[in-house]
């Protein structure tokens, strides 16, 4: 049943908060790229972590958003605080994950080889662009945002 609660709250989360839906589009689209740039196994670890602190601290994020929307509709700087520490949590794991980007896929001369492979190949062109449409779609209407104001 844990198992299930879990699932449950992410998918409760993916539906109701659109830049958790944004951090979900960007990672697909990162690892769509990476494999055409031909990362290594290392590599591949260092983003799937870089990927996973984001998503896992825009989950955590929610919950204290949530929990203190619960715990009082008054503005108490308390609750302001830990809403706004649990959202600052969010963008320190999403710089540091710009920065993993940047360390990965620093090479300029290779980023314009992927990108001339993935645009010149209809093969692979399309069903990336099928993807992304895919993906704009979800993170633009694939929820509801129910949050308190």
């Amino acid at each position: 049943m844990s198992f299930y609660h879990a699932l449950e709250g992410l998918w409760g989360a993916v539906k109701r908060e659109g830049h958790l839906r944004f951090h979900i589009m960007i990672a697909v689209l990162i690892s769509i790229f990476a494999y055409f740039y031909g990362i290594s196994r290392f590599e591949w670890a260092v983003l799937l972590t870089a990927i996973s602190s984001v998503i896992g601290a825009e989950l955590l994020n929610t919950a204290i958003e949530r929990a203190v929307d619960t715990a009082t509709s008054e503005i108490k700087p308390s609750a302001k605080l830990a809403k706004d520490a649990a959202a600052g949590a969010v963008l320190v794991f999403a710089v540091f994950s710009v920065l993993v980007g940047l360390c990965l896929f620093g090479d300029i001369a290779k980023i314009g080889g992927t990108l001339k492979l993935i645009f010149t190949a209809p093969k692979i062109l399309i069903p990336c662009l099928a993807v992304g449409a895919v993906l704009l779609i979800f993170t633009i209407f694939g929820g509801k945002n129910d949050k308190k104001v």
